[in-house]
């Protein structure tokens, strides 16, 4: 049984069956690969089959299935996707589906080019009548098309400058005039997500096309995955091929600034794919358009990591956010997109959310994208309360298509409501900052989240949404035995006792649990450990291990998780832990890492007098007291560790690992004493010769090793 349409509840893996025909009559090796993507773009996995054709084999089928998900539901969410097949390096065809509420029985069109799929929806403000294709409209109705789109009013602009400009060059050439500058093409454009610079960048390539200034209306897509490779010789021929590829059309780059990461770092092949790119803009056969994106900051620092950058990318495009009017109008012909519309009372309502969304964006605010998200969600939520009528079958065309109030508040409050209205556990509230304050130092952590709860108590007497305002984000900076993980594990309780997480529990893992060996496992591993984390908190030890391995497998854990800290905001939190420098450059390695872990907490060391009450804290759990002797000597002693440690010191882990090795030698003292001869001093008590294995500056090297030795006196 075939399906076009996947049950997003009940879908496990999605199945591919290939059937190829040999048509040769050659030995060749042959390779497939299955690149699936969601209809933002995103690679989700990429899966390889290869095997080898003997000779004389023609006409024969082969056939092979592969499939790509998860053992536990929930991978595949509400979207539409499409899986790109490539036959040894060649993109062949590409196949489009859907995930929804139900299993939808039918065979996926199989589509020529993998274009088709990525061709965005023209949002614009009157529809489109004509049946032709766009690549057969004429110059000055592609003019027209870009005149309607919604918002945008500064590219625009620009854009009918540049084509004017454009234009008069073109004209002096035809005239005679020796302009010794080429026409160039080659464009920055920078915005926020969702601000329609895939839109703009297609109607351009056709808009070019019909000027002549290309020789095809082709756009072809990359990012760093698609241009940077794993190893030292690999990124070259990537970034030459793709330029091949784009040859006579335009060569997009979403999200540029990657390849020119902070730092001078020698091993990061992006700086690589710069300088191929300046020496294609500069030597090459000027046949190609590459136009670079991103965000407006981070596309700044890009032109700035290599001086031959602004002098080749001459023109530049700003996408400004969408106002709350334009973001209205979007929602309007998404509606109408989908044949649905809304009431009076809803539409005022959605422009009301849409005002106090637009005064609180962020740069991550997703402008279009999110609003088509309100909308697949608003008709999720009518379905839901249609389907709940008996007389279903009964209703009206018009109340089959009608977006209502109640729906919209769903989309946008009743989950929210529902979170903030959920009672305090008192009793574990109070269990949890009792544990929190016990701990030693830390005192900006403790802090942070005593006003923390003192905020929520705030939001539930007075009603307020704190959804938006509460971050779940956090990151750990500081050395080995700091209690980065300690705290942890408390904050995940202290968040369930609030309400703002359903479960509390804490799922812990490093590099090694979300990042695979293979090709398109890392995604799965990722998302099964978030699955798990989903209503408590994951948290990521030694998090710059996945920014600091030679291949990209880190990378898409990061976008993974980046992702799903978007899709599921709110539903759980993620603190990722590791040393203070390598933090710094954890989050600086991606942009969206920064905006999303808008908390930083620094674990400083603790000094010697706090090393100090962690081990009369850690002997007091065993019931031992110590002797004034055996206090005074461990106090010099913990003084003199602190004033020789390094950068790996161990903090509170060396307080513990000292405190069991303490322990120890007590026990063995106190087993030569006859047992007739024992008392409860001896028992509970440490003294000098319990610790005089512990040798300090006046009799010991610089550097001190834990441990005993039974030779010790």
């Amino acid at each position: 049984m075939y399906l076009s349409v996947f049950s997003k509840k009940n879908t496990q893996y999605v199945w591919t069956e290939i059937i190829f025909e040999n048509l040769s009559n050659n030995s060749y090796y042959y390779e497939f690969q299955l690149n699936f993507y969601d209809d933002a773009g995103i690679q989700k996995a990429s899966i390889m089959q290869d095997g080898y054709v003997e000779q004389n084999k023609a006409q024969l089928l082969y056939t092979f299935e592969r499939g790509w998900g998860s053992q536990e539901p929930g991978v595949w969410v509400d979207d539409k996707y499409f899986l790109e097949i490539v036959f040894n390096d060649v993109r062949i065809a590409a196949a489009s589906f859907e995930c929804g509420e139900e299993d939808v029985k039918g065979e996926t069109p199989l589509l020529s080019t993998a274009e088709q799929i990525f061709t965005n929806t023209q949002i614009s403000e009157k529809p489109n009548n004509n049946e032709a294709s766009t690549s057969e409209k004429n110059l000055e109705e592609l003019l027209l098309e870009l005149e309607n789109l919604i918002g945008l009013e500064s590219v625009k602009k620009s854009i009918r400058e540049n084509i004017s400009y454009l234009n008069f060059v073109k004209l002096r050439k035809e005239k005679g005039f020796d302009d010794s500058n080429k026409i160039t093409l080659h464009s920055i454009f920078t915005g926020n997500p969702g601000t329609g610079k895939t839109t703009i960048v297609k109607l351009l390539s056709k808009i070019y096309y019909k000027m002549g200034l290309i020789k095809n209306n082709t756009v072809i897509e990359a990012d760093r995955a698609s241009l940077v490779g794993e190893y030292i010789g690999q990124t070259a021929p990537k970034t030459k091929k793709i330029i091949e590829q784009a040859k006579g059309g335009i060569l997009f780059i979403d999200e540029a600034y990657s390849l020119a990461r902070s730092g001078d770092d020698s091993r990061d092949f992006g700086k690589e794919v710069i300088e191929i790119l300046l020496k294609e803009m500069s030597e090459g056969t000027n046949d190609v358009a590459i136009i670079v994106a991103g965000y407006p900051k981070e596309m700044t620092t890009f032109i700035d990591s290599n001086p031959g950058l602004k002098s080749r990318f001459t023109q530049s495009f700003y996408f400004e956010d969408y106002l709350p009017e334009e973001l209205l109008k979007i929602a309007n012909f998404a509606a109408t997109h989908n044949k649905i519309n809304f009431t009076t009372d809803s539409q005022n309502f959605l422009l009301e959310q849409f005002t106090n969304l637009y005064r609180t964006r962020s740069k991550d605010f997703g402008n279009a994208r999110f609003v088509y998200g309100i909308i697949e969600n608003a008709k999720h939520e009518m379905a839901l309360r249609l389907m709940s009528n008996p007389n279903v079958n009964e209703l009206s065309n018009e109340e089959l298509s009608q977006i209502t109030l109640s729906d919209l508040q769903k989309v946008f409050d009743i989950e929210q409501k529902k979170k903030l209205t959920l009672l305090i556990n008192e009793k574990d509230l109070a269990e949890a900052l009792n544990e929190l304050n016990a701990l030693i130092g830390i005192e900006t952590v403790k802090k942070n989240i005593n006003d923390l709860v003192k905020l929520i108590r705030f939001y539930n007497d007075t009603g307020k949404d704190a959804l938006n305002k509460i971050s779940l984000h956090a990151i750990f900076t500081g050395n080995a035995g700091t209690g980065k993980t300690t705290v942890a594990r408390i904050i995940a309780k202290i968040y369930k006792a609030l309400g703002i997480v359903e479960k509390g529990q804490l799922i812990e893992v490093d590099r090694e649990d979300l990042v695979a060996g293979y090709i398109g496992q890392t995604a799965i591993k990722t998302s099964q450990k978030i699955d798990e984390a989903m209503g408590g908190v994951l948290f990521i030890d030694e998090a710059y291990g996945l920014t600091s391995d030679g291949n990209n497998f880190g990378s898409e854990a990061i976008q993974i998780i980046l992702k799903r800290m978007e899709d599921f905001r709110g539903k759980f939190g993620i603190i990722a832990a590791g040393y203070t420098q390598n933090m710094k450059e954890f989050i600086e390695s991606n942009p969206g890492l920064k905006s999303r872990f808008d908390k930083i907490f620094l674990f400083e060391g603790y000094t010697s007098e706090q090393l100090w009450d962690i081990v009369e804290l850690f002997l007091g759990k065993e019931k031992l007291k110590v002797e004034l002797g055996a206090a005074e000597y461990l106090k010099k002693y913990l003084n003199d560790i602190y004033n020789h440690r390094d950068a790996f010191f161990g903090n509170a882990r060396f307080a513990r690992k000292m405190v069991d090795d303490i322990i120890f030698k007590q026990n063995l003292r106190v087993a030569s004493i006859p047992v007739e001869e024992r008392n409860q001093f001896d028992l509970n008590t440490i003294l000098i010769e319990d610790v005089a294995h512990l040798k300090y500056s006046d009799d010991k090297p610089s550097k001190t090793s834990l441990g005993f030795k039974f030779n010790d006196q």
